[in-house]
């Protein structure tokens, strides 16, 4: 069995915040045995990130939606050839949650990931599908 590759401390990080807030009930043992990494390691980055996450967000004006914030350049770095890194705001965890009620699928990362590739493979085809109308002289 190969081993993953190796991921940067921004990233672990925030996996392990992702896994720690996703579900509450998860212990750092937990998270440690799905990260790859020590139960201390695992508490010193919840130490880490708790600051962060812990301060209120600030109130917006305006009453459109935001963009996502954009992972790090350190996060971005970090992630393993062939991976998109996401970051996970309210946003996309209402839209993520809506698809996964279309099937009733629990909220997992495994089911996240395939709702959001289901929902981009499906996007792509309707787009591929107006293409393909529009050169045939067709409108849909």
């Amino acid at each position: 069995m190969s081993q993953p590759p190796a991921m940067s401390i921004a990233t672990r990080r925030a996996l392990v915040r992702q896994l720690a807030d996703g579900d509450p009930t998860l212990s750092a043992r937990a998270i440690a045995s799905q990260v790859g990494v020590s139960k201390d390691t695992v508490l010193r980055d919840l130490a880490e990130t708790l600051p962060a996450s812990s301060q209120p967000a600030p109130e917006v004006a305006v009453s459109e939606p935001q963009p996502a914030p954009q992972p790090t350049a350190e996060a971005r770095a970090g992630a393993p050839q062939g991976y998109l890194v996401l970051v996970l705001d309210e946003p996309l965890r209402q839209a993520l949650a809506a698809l996964r009620a279309q099937v009733g699928a629990p909220d997992t990362e495994k089911q996240n990931v395939a709702a959001a590739r289901a929902a981009i493979r499906s996007v792509a085809d309707t787009v591929v599908e107006q293409q393909q109308s529009i050169q045939e002289g067709t409108r849909p």
